[in-house]
């Protein structure tokens, strides 16, 4: 069985965890339970980085020890695992275990043999929130560009590593993606780091300024390793890298594909320092390194340092720990930046949970309980639309996993979500209500017994990115856990007929405002809503001052749409080109939500129009309806129906 080694970056614990983190470890948990589907011998490592200055000044301002500070906020990121349902195999502390401090002297060892570790005395500019020397060039008007904090003066005798020696041997491995950097943006800026010229970087702090904090430079207890070089060996530190040991060689050494999964905040360390002080060291590099980007809260980079977070733990209690996972990979880009909000949040788990893969479950479940006697039917005689369904479905699993490897969750999420819409359509299309009336239950049979075996295929293909609700799913459907694998999505007939089937409860109930029996308070400038005990006191508005009249009302005409394609407007910030489906018609519709909305989240979605508008041109497009938004606090969100309805329905 292929091998397969994943890690995140382990996070400062000055802390807890905030949701940018949040995202990072549920996209590698999502990689590494892909792999498993796909049959591979995985290993997921995470954990906290616990040897930096700002752990030692934030348990200063608290009036705790370093040591109780770590011990708690590391406990905080090891809790990610319940309320985040992760599978990492290993979660390692940098500041408490001796397999960590042992491999970090090894390695230090292994550098200073081959002649890369040399003293010297130095001056610089340091930020204490990056753990990093900055050059004056790289700061923004003084400032760090990570923290927007000025960065401190010092000058002081440390160790430095020679990377200035690799600068050569580093652009040919990135450059030919010996080591793979992804995506190429990142590479290229990598490219361009290396390219501009390397110099050697400290490597140690003074015992005296780091408070008597970290890993001890082996042969000097005045120094103490800094602490990148600590953290940056945890990767191998958790295998047994001190003694050689095990799994060290199985996942490290001998394994086929080992990555890492960083921000882009920390591209530098991952691309650049590890690597050259592997060559050092002479052990193998990594062979992968997936960058994502940030996500931002009103258009900022979240940051503790900022004190802009938002929890994910809150936000995993209030909306489900499924469904956080779910927003977290479809919303935002797997290597871009995205943009939190709730009520996003909130449409893309009514749109694409409740209203497409929910009700597809619900439905099949209720017909099967209604007209099947609550059990799996035996499919009869075939019709076209029946071999399409199925073509469809068994080939959707070398198209995901191609997806995944390519690191492009969100795209793999779509096109499960596409299956799961087809499914839906050939619901609606053979109507098996309506052959209930006409006595036909060979065909209720065949159409209920396709759509649960299509369910099946898109929950094994989602089980990695929602296991609690998919696993649920597939228990209903008589799945075991063994059976949940990528070989299983390409084989069509494996629902079994006879398997007892209740509808239960909705496995995603839509959100609605006014059951929200929490207090939420939302404010933006002077605009403020809150929701008590299920009533919602909507902010003042002004009196609607024109009244119509039912005619004038009439002439406006409204209808349910289809978007088949959606793409961003060339330099226009907020402007998005919409193809959507009219009945037999397609039109192009331009709409102001490029903020909210990406273009890929919004193929499939059906939406209502205006229809009866008369041609706009904007930039130069013509736009032939206008699509309907609300508009709140939280920003802007498209109306959908309730349940998907023939793409050119009136609306009324």
């Amino acid at each position: 069985m292929k091998r397969f080694y994943i890690t995140t970056a382990i996070p400062f614990v000055n802390a807890k965890p905030h949701i940018g983190f949040a995202l990072e470890i549920v996209q590698t948990d999502a990689i590494a339970r892909y792999q498993r589907l796909f049959g591979r011998q995985v290993r997921f490592l995470t954990g906290s980085d616990e040897n930096s200055l700002k752990n030692v000044q934030t348990a200063e301002s608290e009036g705790i020890g370093t040591a109780e500070l770590v011990a708690r906020n590391a406990k905080y990121f090891a809790e990610l695992k319940n309320y985040l349902n992760l599978s990492n195999d290993d979660f390692i502390r940098t500041s408490s275990e001796e397999r960590h401090k042992k491999g970090v002297e090894k390695l230090w060892q292994a550098c200073l043999a081959s002649g890369d570790i040399y003293k010297k005395r130095y001056q610089g500019l340091y930020c204490v929130g990056c753990e990093q020397y900055y050059t004056p060039d790289e700061l923004t008007d003084g400032k760090c560009p990570e923290h927007e904090t000025a960065p401190e003066r010092i000058e002081e005798e440390n160790y430095f590593f020679r990377l200035s020696r690799y600068q050569q041997q580093l652009e040919k491995i990135i450059e030919s993606d010996q080591y793979l950097i992804v995506p190429k943006t990142r590479k290229n800026e990598v490219l361009s780091f290396v390219r501009g010229g390397l110099e050697d970087f400290s490597v140690s702090r003074s015992k005296e300024r780091a408070k008597g904090w970290g890993i001890p430079v082996p042969g000097d207890p005045a120094q103490v390793v800094y602490v990148w070089f600590d953290a940056l060996a945890n990767y191998i530190n958790a295998l047994d890298y001190a003694d050689d040991g095990e799994l060290f060689q199985k996942y490290w050494t001998d394994c086929p594909e080992r990555i890492h999964v960083v921000g882009k905040g920390i591209i530098r360390f991952h691309a650049v320092y590890w690597p050259a002080m592997l060559l050092s060291a002479q052990v193998a590099l990594p062979h992968k390194l997936l960058v994502h980007g940030y996500i931002t809260a009103d258009g900022q980079k979240m940051s503790k340092s900022l004190g802009n977070v938002i929890d994910p733990e809150a936000i995993a209690a209030r909306y489900g720990t499924d469904p956080t996972r779910y927003f977290l990979l479809s919303e935002i880009s797997t290597t871009g930046d995205g943009d939190f909000s709730y009520a996003r949040m909130e449409q893309r788990i009514n749109s694409d949970l409740a209203n497409d893969y929910g009700n597809l479950a619900s439905r099949v479940f209720k017909m099967v309980e209604s007209y099947c006697q609550g059990a799996i039917p035996q499919a009869g005689k075939k019709e076209g639309s029946d071999d399409e369904l199925k073509s469809t479905a068994v080939g959707l699993g070398e198209k995901v996993k191609s997806q995944v490897e390519q690191f492009d969750l969100n795209q793999a999420l779509v096109s499960v979500l596409e299956m799961v819409k087809h499914t839906n359509r050939y619901v609606e299309s053979n109507a098996p209500w309506k052959l209930f009336k006409e006595g036909n239950q060979e065909r209720i049979d065949t159409v209920l017994y396709n759509a649960a075996e299509a369910l099946r295929i898109a929950s094994i293909l989602l089980f990695p990115v929602m296991p609690g609700k998919c696993r649920e799913l597939l228990a209903k459907l008589g799945v075991e856990e063994k059976d949940i694998t990528l070989a299983n999505t390409q084989k069509w007939g494996l629902a079994k007929p006879g398997q007892k089937i209740s509808a239960g409860e909705p496995l995603f109930p839509r959100i609605e405002k006014n059951n929200d029996k929490k207090d939420k308070k939302v404010e933006q400038g002077k605009k403020q809503a809150t929701v008590e005990s299920g009533q919602w006191t909507a902010p003042s508005v002004q009196p609607v001052e024109e009244l119509i009249d039912i005619d004038q009302f009439k002439k406006i005409k409204l209808r349910t749409a289809e978007i088949i394609s959606a793409e961003k407007v060339p330099n226009a910030d907020k402007l998005l080109r919409l193809q959507v489906k009219l009945g037999q018609e397609t039109r192009q519709v331009l709409a102001g939500i490029a903020q909210w909305y990406t273009p890929e989240s919004l193929v499939g979605q059906q939406v209502v129009i205006v229809a009866n508008l008369k041609p706009a041109k904007i930039r130069g497009l013509e736009s032939h309806g206008m699509l309907l938004a609300a508009q709140d606090q939280d920003g802007v969100v498209i109306l959908n129906p309730q349940r998907k309805t023939e793409p050119g329905s009136e609306v009324r």
